[in-house]
């Protein structure tokens, strides 16, 4: 009969704490740079009893600053006495976007608009997700560095298909 011998095995750590190590400071990174460009577009639900007035909301809607994106550039209402059109500088991709004119614009809209804090985007079916990045971040700050101030500091995102009406405006 084989007589058994009982070996001492013990379990190296070492490559599973040496991995940990390095990933944690990867995550904390992508979470930093994920965090970095975050807008608010989530509004809070209104209820029957809260809804605007037909009359109320029409007015809201003449008052209201819309900026509209095209696939040929920006129309938007509020700035200027009726719509003003923004083309774009090239044919139009995610990058020739006039975003500073638009954001010209907003600084125009903001002093005729001064205690409103909301604006309304809608974009077309066939605008980018960076376009409409681009555009959140040319209608909520104007200036760069020490002189950066807030603008409308709650876009709305509304979907091209819904009346301007059932979006919720206001001061």
């Amino acid at each position: 009969m084989r007589e058994r011998t009982i070996v001492g095995a013990e379990l190296d750590l070492t490559p599973v704490l040496s991995t940990i190590v390095h990933i944690i400071p990867i995550a904390l990174i992508a979470v930093r740079f994920v965090t970095l460009h975050q807008h608010r577009v989530d509004q809070p639900l209104i209820v029957a009893e809260e809804a605007p007035s037909r009359e109320l909301a029409a007015e809201q809607d003449e008052n209201a600053v819309v900026v509209r994106i095209l696939p040929t550039g920006f129309l938007v209402r509020g700035a200027e006495a009726g719509e003003t059109s923004v083309p774009c500088v090239a044919p139009c991709g995610p990058d020739d976007y006039d975003y500073d004119a638009l954001n010209a614009l907003m600084v125009v809209a903001q002093a005729r608009h001064p205690t409103t804090r909301q604006m309304v985007v809608v974009p077309d079916r066939a605008v980018t997700y960076q376009t409409i990045i681009g555009v959140f971040d040319a209608v909520t700050e104007s200036g760069s560095g020490a002189s950066r101030r807030p603008l409308f500091a709650e876009p709305v995102l509304a979907d091209a298909t819904t009346p301007l009406s059932a979006t919720p405006v206001g001061p």
